[in-house]
């Protein structure tokens, strides 16, 4: 598996799927979730509005970019509330997160890391990894970390 950091906006990222992580409490959007839903004029935004979407954790949606970004699929995923998000949260949703992206089958992914600014980057990508591997992906996986 090969597993690479970008610093690429993510509407520049190349992938089969971005999935994206964002929480029940914050609207608008706010980073990488953000900045998606603003190069998708707010079509994110709309799914919240009309309600098929609300950031409660563990809710995931797989739709179409329609080529407003470069990435054809987004894979949205609920976190729930921010203010109880914590590392030890974040360990428990990783394997729901990952299992999301891994029934997908494809082979390159882009991800973001909810929370970074609790744990180090090494950390993160460390425990992104082996939940990777124990999902089985196969060896030529190509995930990317945006952030």
């Amino acid at each position: 598996m090969i597993v690479q950091n970008s610093s690429l906006p993510v509407d520049k990222i190349e992938a089969d799927v971005i999935a994206l992580t964002f929480f029940e409490d914050e609207r608008p959007l706010r980073g990488v979730a953000g900045l998606a839903d603003w190069r998708m004029n707010g079509a994110l935004s709309r799914l919240i509005l009309n309600e098929t979407l609300s950031g409660k954790e563990g809710e995931s949606l797989l739709m179409s970019t329609d080529g407003l970004i470069l990435s054809p699929r987004l894979l949205l995923f609920g976190l729930g509330e921010s203010k109880s998000f914590d590392g030890k949260r974040f360990q428990g949703l990783l394997s729901t997160f990952v299992g999301s992206i891994a029934k997908l089958k494809f082979r390159k992914f882009a991800i973001t890391i909810p929370g970074s600014s609790l744990f180090s980057t090494e950390k993160a990508v460390d425990s992104v990894k082996k939940e990777f591997e124990k999902a089985g992906m196969p060896d030529d996986t190509e995930v990317i970390i945006i952030g």
